[in-house]
Protein backbone atom coordinates (compact mmCIF):
# COMPACT_ATOMS: atom_id res chain seq x y z
CA UNK A 1 0.00 0.00 0.00
CA UNK A 2 1.59 3.11 -1.00
CA UNK A 3 0.93 6.39 0.59
CA UNK A 4 1.40 8.34 -2.66
CA UNK A 5 -1.33 8.70 -4.58
CA UNK A 6 -0.37 10.95 -7.20
CA UNK A 7 -1.28 10.68 -11.15
CA UNK A 8 1.88 8.28 -11.55
CA UNK A 9 1.35 6.26 -8.57
CA UNK A 10 0.48 2.63 -10.14
CA UNK A 11 3.84 3.84 -12.60
CA UNK A 12 6.17 4.05 -9.50
CA UNK A 13 5.40 1.02 -7.66
CA UNK A 14 5.50 -1.04 -10.98
CA UNK A 15 8.75 0.78 -11.37
CA UNK A 16 10.03 0.39 -8.06
CA UNK A 17 8.91 -3.24 -7.86
CA UNK A 18 10.97 -3.72 -11.12
CA UNK A 19 14.05 -2.13 -9.27
CA UNK A 20 13.98 -4.75 -6.96
CA UNK A 21 13.29 -7.87 -8.23
CA UNK A 22 14.98 -10.82 -7.19
CA UNK A 23 18.73 -11.65 -8.81
CA UNK A 24 19.23 -8.19 -10.44
CA UNK A 25 20.86 -5.21 -9.45
CA UNK A 26 21.69 -1.85 -10.14
CA UNK A 27 25.39 -0.59 -12.29
CA UNK A 28 26.53 2.17 -10.72
CA UNK A 29 28.36 3.51 -14.00
CA UNK A 30 28.38 7.28 -12.94
CA UNK A 31 32.09 7.71 -11.93
CA UNK A 32 33.04 11.08 -12.72
CA UNK A 33 35.56 11.60 -15.89
CA UNK A 34 37.95 12.19 -12.63
CA UNK A 35 37.32 8.80 -10.97
CA UNK A 36 37.21 6.96 -14.12
CA UNK A 37 40.37 8.65 -15.59
CA UNK A 38 42.24 6.83 -12.07
CA UNK A 39 40.49 3.59 -13.17
CA UNK A 40 41.99 3.75 -16.92
CA UNK A 41 45.17 5.37 -15.14
CA UNK A 42 45.51 1.90 -13.62
CA UNK A 43 46.25 0.18 -16.55
CA UNK A 44 47.82 2.55 -18.54
CA UNK A 45 44.93 3.84 -20.53
CA UNK A 46 44.33 7.50 -21.61
CA UNK A 47 41.67 9.74 -20.10
CA UNK A 48 39.57 10.70 -22.79
CA UNK A 49 35.95 10.65 -23.93
CA UNK A 50 36.68 8.24 -26.26
CA UNK A 51 38.09 5.25 -23.30
CA UNK A 52 35.47 6.16 -21.37
CA UNK A 53 32.96 5.38 -23.47
CA UNK A 54 34.36 1.99 -24.59
CA UNK A 55 34.62 1.07 -21.25
CA UNK A 56 31.77 1.70 -20.27
CA UNK A 57 30.08 0.41 -23.70
CA UNK A 58 32.24 -2.83 -22.60
CA UNK A 59 29.80 -2.70 -19.32
CA UNK A 60 26.36 -1.95 -20.79
CA UNK A 61 27.02 -4.85 -23.17
CA UNK A 62 28.52 -7.64 -22.33
CA UNK A 63 27.00 -10.76 -23.15
CA UNK A 64 23.68 -11.80 -20.87
CA UNK A 65 24.12 -8.55 -18.49
CA UNK A 66 20.33 -7.56 -19.33
CA UNK A 67 19.44 -10.34 -17.35
CA UNK A 68 21.09 -8.96 -14.22
CA UNK A 69 20.39 -5.65 -14.17
CA UNK A 70 16.96 -3.94 -13.12
CA UNK A 71 18.24 -0.21 -14.00
CA UNK A 72 21.76 1.52 -14.51
CA UNK A 73 22.72 5.02 -12.63
CA UNK A 74 24.48 6.94 -15.24
CA UNK A 75 27.05 9.78 -15.40
CA UNK A 76 26.20 12.89 -17.78
CA UNK A 77 28.53 12.35 -19.92
CA UNK A 78 27.39 8.98 -20.54
CA UNK A 79 23.48 10.46 -21.27
CA UNK A 80 24.85 11.72 -24.27
CA UNK A 81 26.90 9.19 -25.96
CA UNK A 82 26.14 6.54 -28.63
CA UNK A 83 28.51 3.31 -28.74
CA UNK A 84 30.92 3.04 -31.32
CA UNK A 85 28.63 1.51 -33.61
CA UNK A 86 26.55 4.68 -33.42
CA UNK A 87 23.50 2.71 -30.97
CA UNK A 88 22.09 5.34 -28.96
Amino acid sequence: MSCYKGKYADELIANAAYIGSPGKGILAADESTGTIGKRLASINVENVETNRRALRELLFTAPGVLQYLSGVILFEETLYQKTAAGQI
